[in-house]
């Protein structure tokens, strides 16, 4: 049957801890038959109600008024309930008439109940002051990755209160992949708790339960185990982008500039051998090489057009034809060629023409050169309008859109110089220096490499 005392105690506690203001403390003092019990309560960071408590006997106190009143440590500023535990004791009645003198403010009980047992279920069951989130990642149309949070637990619910939702999980490299739960402080995020183990890449149908504040359990997955990890260090670990799955290998295009002195030209073709040979192992993965050379503006000296030396081959062939590339040398050099711009636009038109026979799948288009691409039409940068009036933004936007097509350049530039808009767009995922060539950042940032790209938190609103 109920007990009338235990739930009128644990009524008062609830209030008072309900009442507790996020930078408060609450102080309960109770005086029982073997001494003073002195109980603090405050909210930590994330609105979690956390209670610590000191315990004095009788014969520790000596019955001195002052001892007790220092064992008590009733702070001014502090919430205060006064509780006599064991009515009819004289030594509780006694010390529970000075704890009243002491702070006749204060609310006070008589009760014949544990105070530690109530304060105990009253923490346990507080309702949030906060919401709680799931930490997740959401892939965008690009293939990059969004941080973002799910909700778990609107504030005031209570422990018991569950959430089932559906995820992916990719490969979450040694550390697992990471359930984390935060609360959030203004905009930013504060780590509530990390929970992680050793998934394999799938969908889960994953329930979430409010245990008590502070504590969310998982189910639906395999076992997980406490994270010691911080914020920083899980955020550091978050991927650009997704790694390419294994039933689509890919598609890599080198388009290189072949314009210029033949010793340059075999230096961009020898970068984009460098990127096939780091890429050789990746089984699957297919290999396109296109070369674009200048446009000639006069009349009597034809353009000559972009060339698609290899579409779609193994790393081999690919290999072969940049051997050739590289004998030929350049196709496009000194008058009547325009010197500060190339056929960049030409070479993305004839990308977005042969893709659109392709069937879909992850493309990353990899450009080797040093000039940018004529505009559509005359502008401030006074380059000669394209002759075909091919719009290098329109292409590159339908492309990345369309197609999800990555893009990556190697340009060459000087420490300091600042670097065009057309090359920050056009190596948008992976843009490198030609002289300071980090192979393994290039291709990881053109999403071509998955077994050295873990994804350490849940995926939501994927389509595979």
């Amino acid at each position: 049957m109920p007990d009338p005392e235990n739930d009128l105690l644990r009524k008062a506690l609830a209030k008072a801890v309900a009442g507790l203001p996020g930078i408060g403390r609450l102080s309960v003092v109770e005086a029982a038959a073997d001494g003073l019990t002195s109980f603090k309560v405050a909210r930590d960071d994330h609105g979690v109600p956390r209670g610590r408590r000191w315990h004095s006997s009788w014969t520790e106190l000596g019955g001195e008024h002052a001892a007790l009143l220092r064992a008590a440590d009733l702070d001014p500023e502090d919430d205060v309930l006064l509780v006599c535990s064991s009515p009819g004791s004289a030594q509780a009645d006694q010390a529970f008439e000075w704890l009243r003198a002491t702070r006749p403010d204060a609310p006070t009980l008589r009760v014949d109940a544990s105070v530690a047992a109530a304060i105990t279920e009253v923490l346990r069951d507080d309702p949030l002051t906060r919401s709680y989130d799931l930490v997740v990642l959401r892939p965008r149309t690009d293939g990059t990755l969004e941080l973002t949070t799910v909700p778990l637990f609107p504030a005031q619910a209570r422990p018991g209160a569950t959430m089932t939702m559906a995820l992916r999980c990719e490969e979450g490299g040694p550390d697992g992949t990471a359930f984390a739960v935060v609360t959030w402080q203004g905009q930013e995020p504060q780590l509530l708790s990390v929970v992680s183990g050793s998934l394999h890449p799938g969908s889960y149908n994953v329930t979430a339960e409010l245990r008590r504040p502070g504590r969310v359990s998982f189910s639906g997955l395999p076992q997980l185990t406490d994270d010691p990890r911080g914020w920083a260090e899980l955020v550091a670990d978050v991927p650009a982008r997704l790694p390419v799955r294994p039933s689509d290998p890919g598609h890599l295009i080198c388009a290189i500039e072949v314009c210029g002195p033949d010793l340059k030209v075999a230096e961009r073709v020898g970068r984009a051998r460098q990127v096939v040979s780091t890429l050789s192992d990746r089984t699957g993965l297919s290999f396109s090489v296109v070369a674009y050379g200048a446009h000639s503006f006069d009349r009597s000296v034809k353009d000559v057009p972009v060339e698609v030396r290899a579409w779609r081959v193994d790393v081999a062939a690919a290999q072969d034809t940049l051997d050739e590339l590289e004998e030929r040398g350049a196709i496009t050099q000194g008058y009547p060629f325009h010197p500060h711009a190339a056929q960049v636009e030409d070479m993305l038109a004839v990308v977005e023409r042969r893709l659109s026979r392709d069937p879909a799948s992850s493309v990353a288009l990899l450009t080797i050169g040093d000039r940018p691409p004529h505009p559509p039409k005359l502008d401030a940068s006074r380059v000669l309008p394209c002759p075909h009036r091919h719009d290098w933004r329109a292409v590159a936007t339908r492309l990345e859109q369309s197609r999800q097509v990555v893009f990556g350049a190697i340009v060459d530039y000087q420490s300091g110089d600042r670097m065009s808009r057309v090359w920050r767009q056009l190596g948008s995922a992976a843009l490198a220096n030609f002289d300071a060539l980090d192979l393994r950042g290039l291709v990881s940032g053109l999403g071509l490499v998955s077994d050295a790209v873990p994804v350490p938190f849940p995926l939501i609103d994927v389509e595979y």
